[in-house]
């Protein structure tokens, strides 16, 4: 077979996005008996046809469904590159579907995709609530964010932060009930959780101990369980950044000091062994950013 034209393949995919050879024309400024023409002539060096096309029919065949789908991809990360290489470097387009744990989507995540949807006004975000990494393959995910370390072998990981965890009471709860003075004494006391299934570990010099919880009250909101800890309602067991401003403000109180913490770990997921689109990459490193920024503004002593 002779070379191909990447021109005319590339015009096969806009004629197919375009519904007609005329919307095609239309929307590259090329006259519709060229379009024609030339898919006619990339038919006949395939031998195979890939359109039905006639005044009441337009629709892919099998063989022209087999070229898009193995096409089309690569031409939108093409065009991403070129426009990164541009002078503007910003015309992003394309949809990007990611995965995060419920709590940091609404808390963390919601704020920073809004930000980065203005900055790049073509570019579109579907976010589903995830724990972990199981289904990225299923729902064909381009990014996912987790907390438990990932476990399918196909996909490439990054660790984005290292946070210690905190445990935590208001002053009214401990003036009422007391505190625990060691790990083991939290068995005696209302606890609050976003995930009963993640245990309560701590580490010293005489090894690693780890609680897991039978909470008083459990939503997936790391966010709602802070606030429920600040309201008198138990112990809460969460990242630093969560509760340090609490803390700060004296609604929240640090216990069990003296035991620190297992530290827990946030990682970005993303497929392995193909090419990154461009719009997935830009938006994997602006993610990046605000984590680091998330750490630094929330990092106390």
């Amino acid at each position: 077979m002779k070379s191909l034209d990447l021109n005319v393949l590339n015009w096969f995919c806009e004629i197919v996005d375009a519904g007609s050879v005329t919307g095609a024309a239309k929307a590259l400024g090329v006259s519709a008996p060229t379009l024609s023409r030339n898919l006619s002539q990339l038919e006949q060096q395939l031998g195979q046809q890939l359109i039905h096309r006639s005044a009441r029919r337009f629709q892919m065949t099998i063989e022209g469904e087999r070229y898009y789908n193995a096409l089309k991809g690569g031409f939108v990360h093409l065009n991403e590159q070129i426009d990164m290489l541009g002078d503007n470097g910003v015309n992003l387009q394309g949809s990007i579907r990611i995965s995060c744990p419920e709590s940091m989507a609404t808390d963390y995540l919601h704020e920073w995709v809004v930000e980065f949807l203005q900055l790049y006004p073509d570019v579109d975000v579907n976010v589903s609530f995830a724990l972990n990494d199981q289904q990225f393959i299923e729902d064909q995910l381009d990014l996912s964010i987790v907390v438990p370390p990932p476990t399918q072998p196909r996909l490439t990981q990054k660790k984005l932060l290292d946070t210690p965890m905190w445990v935590a009471a208001s002053p009214d709860f401990i003036k009422k009930f007391g505190e625990p003075k060691t790990p083991l004494e939290l068995v005696n006391f209302d606890l609050l959780s976003s995930d009963p299934r993640k245990g309560w570990a701590f580490v010293n010099s005489e090894g690693r101990f780890e609680l897991s919880p039978s909470p008083r009250y459990v939503i997936s909101s790391m966010r709602a369980i802070v606030d429920a800890a600040t309201r008198g309602l138990g112990v809460v067991y969460a990242p630093v950044f969560y509760l340090n401003q609490a803390v700060e403000q004296g609604r929240l109180v640090r216990i069990l000091k003296d035991y620190p913490t297992e530290m827990r770990h946030i990682y970005m997921v993303h497929a392995d062994r193909k090419l990154l689109p461009t719009r997935v990459r830009v938006f994997k490193e602006f993610i990046e950013v605000c984590m680091r920024r998330m750490a630094l503004d929330k990092r106390t002593t």
